[in-house]
């Protein structure tokens, strides 16, 4: 008897495997679209707050937007601007900031010498411009 009670509970087992492995898990996903009126398909169009639409071309009936202000730059830092309007103060006194009102150009470089000849050397040229010098000291060069 003990047999039988083996075999059946086996079976059903098997049975359950089976029809898990036949089942299939379906996932269904559910979009949600809603129409939300538009201000720009009216004839007059949209109030400046993008929501309302006008009843007329003046938009008279529009509500007053108030402009924000951005504010960018090193006037949006915690201390400021230096009285450049540039640089951003690192503390409040602005000891950072160049009290110069007109700062001097930055120094710039001179003109490039070619490289070839004897300025592609090692130690560049002789005082003559042509000759390279063999060593530092130019112990080559003539002394005119």
């Amino acid at each position: 008897m003990e047999k039988y009670i083996i075999i059946i509970i086996l079976g059903v087992v098997l049975f359950i495997l089976i029809m898990l492995n036949n089942t299939k898990i379906v996932t269904t996903t559910t979009t949600t679209v809603t129409n939300v009126a538009s201000c720009t398909k009216t004839k007059f169009g949209c109030c400046p707050d993008g929501v309302n639409s006008k009843v007329d071309i003046d938009g008279t009936n529009c509500p007053v937007v108030k402009q924000q202000q951005l504010i960018g730059g090193c006037n949006g830092t915690r201390y400021g601007c230096c009285p450049d309007n540039r640089t951003p103060k690192m503390d409040p006194p602005g000891t950072n900031c160049i009290i110069n009102s007109n700062p001097e150009p930055a120094p710039q470089p001179g003109p490039k010498k070619p490289i070839g000849g004897c300025n592609g050397t090692r130690y560049g040229c002789c005082p003559d411009n042509s000759t390279p010098k063999i060593d530092a000291n130019g112990s080559n060069c003539l002394v005119h």
